[in-house]
């Protein structure tokens, strides 16, 4: 199984990110954004977002799960 970086390499995730920061900088001037991700994979990432952003930025997070208590989808 490939990872990430081996699909897309470093350099252009940042540089995505970067653009996605000053983009979210631009739009959101005059109120601060919430950055909502879902529990767990995109903490990562939305702590590298929030890096681009030149704002203060508030966070929030979702758990989601797609058996709830069944184990079967």
């Amino acid at each position: 199984m490939k990872t990430l970086t081996e699909v897309v390499d470093r350099e252009t995730i940042a540089r995505r990110v970067a653009e996605l920061g000053a983009q979210i900088t631009a739009d959101y001037a005059t109120r601060p954004p919430i950055l909502v991700g879902v529990l767990q994979g995109a903490f990562m990432f939305m702590a590298d977002l929030a890096r681009a952003i030149a704002l203060p930025v508030e966070f929030d997070f979702m758990a989601v799960s797609s058996y709830g208590s069944a184990t079967r989808t």
